[in-house]
This record gives structure tokens, C-alpha cells and sequence, in this order.
């Protein structure tokens, strides 16, 4: 299959995993806008709730500034296609939570146990199976399971009607190797869709959704701004310009959920991803010594600069322009944008 052939589904966990960043304290209000921006940006999975999952908020052991309803009901109320869902694992939820899920509007649920104990899941599986919801094994420290067992047993997940089974980097600490193997002992092996969740403790969560992305993976986890438990996740905006660069298809583009981020991730205490303008100089090619002159040129024509860093990164090839030539090109875009009837910023 080429890279061409299938849709990467980019899955925001930013509301969930990334609640840690926050102490749980993701309000009501911040859930549903966050999920509408989310959704308007092209994100079509949006993972919502606690970050420990349903049942968490109950348990009277952590904190959390809505219920496990509150957020569903928010997560809900944001989204118009989008689909929207939860987390689950028996540390924490009963079976009768993942009935409240369905009876709340939820798309798909992914219930997490660690690899190694997989066949503790059945029971969840199976009762979100007979609800109709989309659901995921989500198999927690995968790297506990050798994946020769996996690569045996994989069918299993089959078996139950699960949807997809997902590898779970929980420490960062898998290589792209790695996780191709892990990756592709699911999806060889079934029919099944795989997902991959990384941590960046290592810096490679990017690296490693793209190793799973060739490996077979269609669904790739991913924050804003990288937010998330320890280290974080992989950062959504960067994961989504390599994905565009190297080929592949994922329905989102990586500025408007730049634009995103910079709207609702505005504490840099919370996370330790790339700025915007970092990520843009990346998709240029610019260099950011360069980004002085953009940024002036910009605020004399009035264009938007990440706009204008992506046009000298194409008309420079990579290559330093000076400051009479980036003048120069933002005027011939300027031109050019009246002639067509096109406004810039």
C-alpha cells in the first residue's frame, strides 16, 4: 500500500492525556470549544475526560474539575461531525460506565489495560462491543509483551469484535524499530485497524507515530503543543507537517491547528512542544535567522507572517534571502493577491 492509499487519522488527546498538564481541571466550557476548534481544524477523533478515565472522577482519589457525564456532555455538545470519545480501564471504571458512554453520545471508547494482562480487558471489551461503540484494546506498555506473543496472539482482539488495538509507548522510552514491530505484529496479523500512542520522554513520540504510519498504523495519537502525562504526547501541529511532508493524507492542516494551540495552550509551564513559529520555519525550510526580515515585511504589507514564511521558503528553496528580496516578494504577493481578488492574512 502507498503512503497515498489510506487516511491517517490523527486522534486528539489534548483532553484527556493532556488533563494532566492542567490537574485534571479542564472545565466544562474548555472541553465543548476546544472540541468545536478541534473539530473546525480537521480533526476528526477527539479523545475527552479524565486523564485516569471513566470512573476516576468518582473515586474520590484524584482530582477533576467535572464528572465523567459533564465532560462526556461537553465533548458532545462541541462536536457536529467529529467523532468524540472516552477512555477506560478496570483500575478505575465498572462495566456500567461504558453503558453511560453510549447512553451519552460517544462515538468510540478505548479501554486500557496493561499488554502483559490483556485478557483482563475481555469483560470491557465485550460490553462496548455490544453497545455499538467504535472500540480500541488499548494495550498500555505494550513494550511488556514480547511482540512475537503479539504477533501470535493478536487474533484475539479479533475474536472479542473489537475495532482497533492500539501500541502504547506509556514511558517513551520504544525507538522507531520498535515500534514498526510492534505495529506490524497486529496488522499483518488481523484485520484489525492499529493505533499508536507515544510518549516523547525519549523525543521520539513524532518519530515513532511516523515508524507506525509505515508500518500500518491509521490512527495516530497526538496533543496540542505536546501536552500530556510526563513528558507529553507527540505534538499534533508537528506530527501533522511531517505526515504532509512525507506523503501521507491526514485532513487536517498543521497552521490552523497552530492557530489552535496558540488560542488554548497559552501556558508554556504546560508543555514542552515546538512553538508555531518553530514548526513553520521547519515546513519552509527557513532558517530562523531569517525570520526578522518576514516578520517585518509582513507588518508593512499587513500579511499573515507564517503565510509569508511558507512563500520564501518556496521562492528560496532553503537558500537565505536578503531583505530587499523578501521586500520584494511580499510586494509581488501583495500584487498578486488584488489582481486575483484574494485578501492575505
Amino acid at each position: 500500500m502507498s503512503r497515498n492509499d489510506a487516511l491517517i487519522d490523527l486522534v486528539d488527546c489534548t483532553l484527556r492525556d493532556g488533563s494532566y498538564q492542567v490537574d485534571f481541571g479542564f472545565t466544562f466550557n474548555q472541553t465543548r470549544d476546544l472540541v468545536t476548534a478541534l473539530e473546525r481544524a480537521g480533526i476528526r477523533w477527539i479523545e475527552a475526560g479524565h486523564g485516569l478515565g471513566l470512573g476516576a472522577p468518582a473515586s474520590g482519589k484524584v482530582k477533576s474539575a467535572e464528572t465523567d457525564v459533564s465532560y462526556m456532555d461537553a465533548a458532545r455538545a462541541g462536536a457536529k461531525t467529529a467523532k468524540v470519545g472516552v477512555f477506560a480501564m478496570p483500575a478505575y471504571a465498572k462495566i456500567e460506565d461504558i453503558q453511560a458512554a453510549a447512553d451519552h453520545g460517544m462515538d468510540f471508547i478505548r479501554i486500557g489495560i496493561d499488554a502483559a494482562r490483556y485478557r483482563e480487558a475481555q469483560a470491557f471489551v465485550s460490553e462496548a462491543v455490544r453497545l455499538r461503540l467504535h472500540t480500541t484494546v488499548f494495550l498500555m506498555k505494550s513494550y511488556t509483551l514480547p511482540f512475537t506473543e503479539l504477533e501470535d496472539g493478536a487474533h484475539i482482539f479479533e475474536d472479542w469484535g473489537a475495532s482497533a488495538v492500539a501500541i502504547v509507548d506509556s514511558a517513551g522510552g520504544m525507538t522507531p524499530d520498535q515500534v514498526s514491530d510492534y505495529v506490524s505484529a497486529v496488522h499483518v496479523h488481523t484485520s484489525l485497524d492499529v493505533a499508536f500512542h507515544g510518549h516523547d520522554n525519549m523525543k521520539l513520540a513524532c518519530g515513532n507515530a511516523m515508524a507506525a504510519a509505515a508500518a500500518g498504523a491509521t490512527m495516530l495519537d497526538a496533543s496540542l503543543r505536546g501536552i500530556g502525562r510526563s513528558s507529553g504526547n507527540a505534538q499534533i501541529e508537528a506530527l501533522a507537517a511531517g505526515l504532509e511532508r512525507s506523503g501521507y493524507e491526514c485532513g487536517t492542516d498543521p497552521l490552523a491547528l497552530c492557530a489552535v494551540a496558540e488560542q488554548f495552550i497559552t501556558n508554556p509551564a504546560t508543555h514542552n512542544g515546538v512553538t508555531s513559529v518553530d514548526l513553520v520555519q521547519g515546513m519552509a525550510k527557513v532558517h530562523s535567522g531569517m525570520q526578522a526580515r518576514i516578520d517585518y515585511a509582513a507588518r508593512v504589507f499587513g500579511l499573515d507572517p507564517f503565510v509569508l514564511t511558507l512563500a520564501v521558503g518556496e521562492a528560496g528553496g532553503g537558500l537565505d534571502m536578503s531583505e530587499d528580496e523578501v521586500m520584494g516578494l511580499t510586494q509581488q504577493l501583495v500584487a498578486t493577491a488584488r489582481v486575483q481578488g484574494r485578501a492575505f492574512g
